[in-house]
């Protein structure tokens, strides 16, 4: 028997007890399944290039904005590659499914990996509110049209001058309308805005019940998408329980990871300031128990 955390059992009962589930994912949950952006080793093997100009990771490219168009897709075509392509479906996305099994719940997440997704979580009980990397779109905005960016991907991978990590210009994505430059959809697309009113319509029918929050690798990259709001959630209501599950990433110096919980909703939430690949495994634990 694992030494079950006092707080990670509170939450597997909060779980079994509640009406509505809501869980928000960020990169903590990837990078505790195996996908680190934090990763500064692989980086310099990765992309020496940029490694050699002082950058250290991909979470430092996330705002590098030093560089020329034809650099960026470079770069963001093998970063996706290794997201969307070579890394497989982590079996963590599945361990937290089955703890989810006949819940009524819903997620929103900021990845953009399809980790959910590629894992058969129900599209409608699902909120990529960051978009994913599937799509292109016109950059002037000439058309409402998106159009799929793997063929383009591969398309550059193959075509990208080592000099100066650049795709070369025959081979940049652009508007097949219009001829503009291409960029990545990211929330552009059809389909968004309706995903995003089914997540707010569920959040309303969550008001007539017992509601846990999780929040799940949550930082500080875009508070505005998960965990300010989950916040806010928590101190307007009454019937609610949060639990802020985080944890620095073990293979960086940066302080990413913020498991504090405000003092006015400080009576209903719960920090559980460990790697959630060691939450959800306790909580598997508890679940087998359970069935047992």
């Amino acid at each position: 028997m694992p030494n079950i955390d006092p707080t990670v059992a509170l939450l597997y009962d909060t779980i079994q007890s509640a009406d509505f589930i809501l869980i928000g994912a960020g990169a903590g949950l990837s990078a505790a399944a195996g996908l680190s952006f934090a990763d500064e080793r692989m980086f310099a093997q990765r992309y020496p290039y940029w490694a050699a100009r002082g950058r250290h990771s991909e979470y430092h490219m996330f705002s590098f904005r030093d560089w020329t168009d034809a650099q960026q897709w470079a770069y963001m075509a093998d970063h996706i590659h290794r997201i969307a392509v070579e890394t497989p479906p982590f079996p963590l996305y599945q361990q937290l499914k089955a703890l989810l099994t006949n819940k009524d719940y819903y997620i929103i997440t900021s990845n953009v990996d399809r980790q959910f997704l590629r894992n058969q979580f129900p599209p409608k009980q699902l909120f990529e509110y960051q978009g994913s990397y599937d799509y292109l779109c016109c950059s002037a905005a000439c058309t409402s049209d998106a159009w799929p960016f793997m063929p383009e991907m591969e398309r550059m991978l193959q075509h990208i001058n080592p000099d100066d990590s650049s795709v070369l210009p025959d081979y940049l994505p652009v508007c097949p309308h219009c001829g503009q430059p291409a960029r990545l959809a990211f929330r552009d697309y059809p389909q968004y805005e309706q995903e995003k009113a089914r997540y707010q319509q569920w959040l309303q029918q969550s008001e007539y019940g017992m509601l846990c929050i999780i929040e799940i690798g949550v930082g500080f990259n875009s508070p505005g998408v998960i965990r300010v709001p989950f916040e806010r959630i928590t101190g307007e209501r009454e019937r609610v329980k949060f639990f802020r599950i985080t944890a620095d990433y073990a293979d960086s110096d940066i302080e990413i990871a913020y498991p504090e919980i405000p003092k006015p909703i400080a009576d209903k939430s719960y920090s559980i300031n460990m790697n959630a690949a060691i939450v959800i495994e306790q909580l598997m634990w508890l679940h087998r128990q359970k069935k047992i």
